[in-house]
């Protein structure tokens, strides 16, 4: 299928937009068409949703006969299975899944050229292609591994994996709920279309809200890469940095690593530069230690800024401050580390979802 989703990659249009060269900031133009394009892709993705729900079950109302159930013997009892209503609602989920990543493609290109990220020039480049093809895919970059960066240091993997089969499930419960909730209210006199039909709302919102999801990610990974390369390089000393300096700045990625507990494109993109800049050396895995905060209070100021410019960008580059990450920031700013507060630094994270650059932070640490 990735084969099929490049071939769909190159088969979509460039079309001339007014955009800058400075791809973390948006002129009006470059907002007026990204907006455009979300407003369709979002209900584009309802649609996709709703008609899920309507050819699943009208044809099941309409010709129950085509939808015969079969019988089968197991622990000595008779089983009526379904087999043709469950393969044609697989068909069913597997053109939608399908609809959906081709729209998530485009949305990603879309966004990509919009900024001027992508144009005529650099459309082949097989870096620009699996990045955007990754995004409308939902496709986690896990290369930060290859540093010995691990978000999910010290998780509990069962909890984990429990969360994660949940939200897969999302939609499905979301509809169970819904239809439990119908039958409650109209009681026996609930129709069987009725429950059935109203995942309608519940599969277009979520197909929406999808939707909506990587059309953010898609501004957040292609606006914070370039922005990310002017940061990185403004930090860099002139002086060869200092063991400790090295030390410190590896624990500061792998600080920002576990408070996102995600693995996220800018990410990657920060750590692979900073490594590449300061010639750290790459460890197979790297454990953050008590007494971080304790390295990072001893370092010099200038130093000490500059971890601390790289935790609030780590922290708002994938465009989502959790609450683990704010109460990590009333900690610095209780320790002295910070001064800015926690509305700011989110006003700060809009500014740059928004097309408006993040200068006042970058000026005040260096």
């Amino acid at each position: 299928m990735r084969t099929i989703y490049h071939r769909f990659y190159r088969l979509l249009p460039i079309r001339k937009i007014n955009a800058d060269s400075e791809l973390f900031l948006l002129n009006d133009d470059e907002i007026r068409t990204i907006k455009r394009n979300e407003r369709f892709a979002i209900w584009a993705a309802a649609f996709f949703g709703m008609m899920g729900v309507i050819l699943l079950y009208t044809p099941q109302l309409e010709w129950p006969q085509l939808f015969p159930s079969y019988t089968i013997i197991a622990f000595g009892r008779p089983f009526a299975i379904p087999f043709v209503m469950m393969i044609y609602s697989f068909i069913l989920v597997m053109i939608e899944i399908t609809l959906l990543t081709f729209l998530n493609i485009w949305c990603a290109h879309e966004v990509a050229v919009a900024t001027g990220f992508l144009t005529h020039a650099n459309k082949q480049s097989t870096h620009k292609r699996n990045l955007l093809v990754d995004i409308g895919l939902e496709k986690k970059n896990k290369q930060e591994l290859k540093y010995g960066i691990d978000p999910l240091q010290g998780i509990n993997k069962t909890a984990l994996l429990t969360w994660n089969f949940f939200f897969l499930l999302k939609a499905t419960l979301s509809n169970m709920l819904f239809k439990v909730l119908i039958q409650r209210m109209l009681g026996r006199y609930a129709l069987q279309a009725v429950k059935d039909f109203a995942g309608i709302f519940i599969f277009s919102a979520w197909n929406a809200y999808g939707t909506k999801v990587i059309l953010k990610e898609a501004r957040v990974v292609i606006m914070g890469q370039n922005l990310i390369e002017q940061v990185v390089a403004k930090i860099k000393v002139d002086q060869e940095p200092t063991p400790e300096f090295k030390s410190l700045l590896y624990d500061t990625l792998q600080y920002i690593a576990i408070n996102k507990r995600d693995f996220h494109q800018n990410h990657y993109v920060l750590t692979k530069m900073l490594f590449t800049i300061y010639k750290i050396e790459p460890k197979e895995t790297h454990f953050l230690e008590e007494g971080y905060l304790n390295k990072l209070k001893a370092a010099n100021e200038e130093e000490k800024k500059i971890c601390i410019l790289l935790i609030i960008m780590g922290f708002l580059l994938d465009g989502d401050i959790s609450i683990r990450e704010m109460l990590q920031m009333h900690e610095l700013r209780n320790l002295g580390f910070l001064d800015l507060e926690t509305e700011t630094i989110k006003q700060y994270e809009q500014d740059f979802l928004n097309g408006k650059g993040i200068d006042g932070l970058i000026s005040k640490y260096l």
